[in-house]
């Protein structure tokens, strides 16, 4: 078999186990008021179900790429399916809430060990002029997830159960993980040094605290003592990890990385790439099902049109810069992906249904453009022995991007919305149709943000210099 084919073949349980983390993500939301109902929690604790997975992922992204980086990053990434298969197998059997939240926060530290190793491992098997092609084909596969997600959840758990949306995961994680060992050459480590182990544990602080902060800060309240000492937590744990990394040997992440100006810029535009997406992703199904009465089920259709068209793009895109360079296809997904925004800020009640898909393809292809070459350049920016950093990294933007996208249009659509409101005497009301002036107001300032957002990153695309190649 060539040297090519043996690549593509590799690729193919990266490519699974994609599908497999990124449907988990999204999948459990429609069971939630199942999973409620049957093991007697409220709502406000089974939200926790989603966010013990988060909060697990996010904050041990770099963390597990670093140690991939040390010790091996099949052996780490296998290790992560194996870990994420048997927390499947744990929620499941979960007979209560907090056994259930427990695995489901086992099943998010297999799935940092799998996300912050992915990347790396295609930066390795594959040579920087086909990178960008084999990221995109990854796109394509997380746009998968995404799409299915919803639908997959809500038939499993109407035909068969929610405890099936576990279970399912079990036959595929033992595939992939074979997969993997059959299919990936043996690991080549690169630093078997004594881990960072300070350096890890105030990373994970500090980043556990930063999400709890975005995810129950409004909840909460802004002044609730709680949230002030989480800010106050990330803060000082913040402080510390960069000390602590300053003077290590062996940092979790090696600080010197954003000396180099392709790293940071590729990082930066990462970042307010997924805040401008999730805005959308935040936003458009109040916009769908509370002021224009559509059902839900109907509002997901409208929202499979942004992954469905990143499907299509995301490997075209990815092996177009392989050819052409990554700086002009970045600029231009993300020049796509403000103009879209700008036309969803001006949404309104006649908005026909066309015009709704039309904007949302449209912002489909911008993500899909931007995001594959985008990831090569940020890949291909580092030495080999740090693509677990760039990997982590990879992970790490995109989460925080979505809940700055969530938290910061949450926090422009409540507050322009809320003032108005009041300005006309009214009640504070989703469901209050007799304010949807001020509920289009929220929106479109919220959206007007995402515009910034993506334009923002535009700026920091365009003035990147010549890619800096792996060694």
């Amino acid at each position: 078999m060539t040297e090519t084919n043996n690549r593509w073949k590799a690729f193919l349980p990266i490519s699974l186990v994609s599908i497999i983390t990124t449907l988990d993500s999204s999948v459990v939301n429609v069971s939630l008021p199942i999973i409620s109902k049957q093991l007697g929690a409220e709502i406000g604790v089974v939200e926790w179900v989603i966010l013990a997975y988060l909060l697990a992922v996010t904050s041990l992204l770099m963390i597990c790429g670093r140690l991939g980086d040390m010790h091996g990053r099949r052996s780490i990434y296998q290790a992560g399916i194996l870990l994420f298969t048997a927390a499947s197998a744990l929620c499941g059997f979960s007979t209560s809430v907090a056994m259930l939240i427990a695995a489901r926060g086992l099943q998010g530290i297999g799935a940092a060990l799998i996300i912050g190793n992915g990347p790396a491992l295609i930066g390795e098997i594959f040579a920087p002029h086909e990178r960008g092609k084999a990221l995109g084909m990854l796109g394509t596969t997380v746009a998968v997830g995404l799409s299915l997600g919803p639908a997959v959840g809500g038939f499993i758990t109407g035909w068969l159960g929610w405890r099936y949306i576990f279970f399912l995961n079990l036959p595929l994680g033992v595939l992939t993980a074979w997969l993997v060992k059959r299919n990936l050459r043996p690991d080549t480590v690169f630093n078997r040094a004594k881990f960072d182990f300070a350096g890890g544990a105030t990373m994970a602080a500090s980043l556990f605290c930063l999400l709890l902060v975005f995810s129950r800060g409004a909840d909460w309240g802004w002044q609730n003592p709680g949230v002030l000492a989480l800010i106050a937590g990330t803060i000082l744990f913040g402080w510390l990890f960069f000390r602590i990394e300053k003077k290590a040997h062996n940092p979790v992440l090696d600080l010197t990385l954003f000396s180099n100006p392709t790293f940071r810029s590729a990082t930066a535009a990462g970042f307010l790439a997924f805040a401008a997406l999730f805005t959308q992703t935040f936003l458009l199904p109040f916009y769908l099902i509370n002021l224009r009465g559509f059902a839900p089920a109907y509002a997901g259709l409208f929202l499979m049109a942004v992954p469905s068209v990143m499907m299509v793009a995301s490997p075209v895109a990815g092996t177009l810069s392989d050819k052409i360079g990554t700086r002009g296809i970045c600029a231009l997904g993300l020049l796509i992906m403000g103009i879209s925004q700008f036309f969803l800020a001006g949404l309104g009640l006649a908005t026909s249904q066309a015009q709704i898909v039309s904007i949302l393809l449209l912002l489909g292809l911008g993500s899909g453009i931007f995001n594959p070459p985008n990831n090569s350049e940020l890949l291909s920016s580092v030495p080999k022995d740090r693509l677990g950093n760039a990997a982590g990294m990879m992970g790490l933007t995109r989460s925080l991007g979505m809940v700055a996208g969530i938290g910061i249009s949450s926090a422009i659509f409540t507050g322009v919305r809320t003032h108005l409101l009041k300005e006309a005497n009214l009640t504070v009301d989703l469901h209050n149709h007799s304010g949807d002036f001020a509920f289009l107001a929220g929106l479109r300032w919220a959206f007007l943000a995402a515009v910034v957002f993506a334009w923002a990153g535009m700026v920091m695309v365009w003035g990147r210099k010549k890619k800096v190649v792996s060694r």
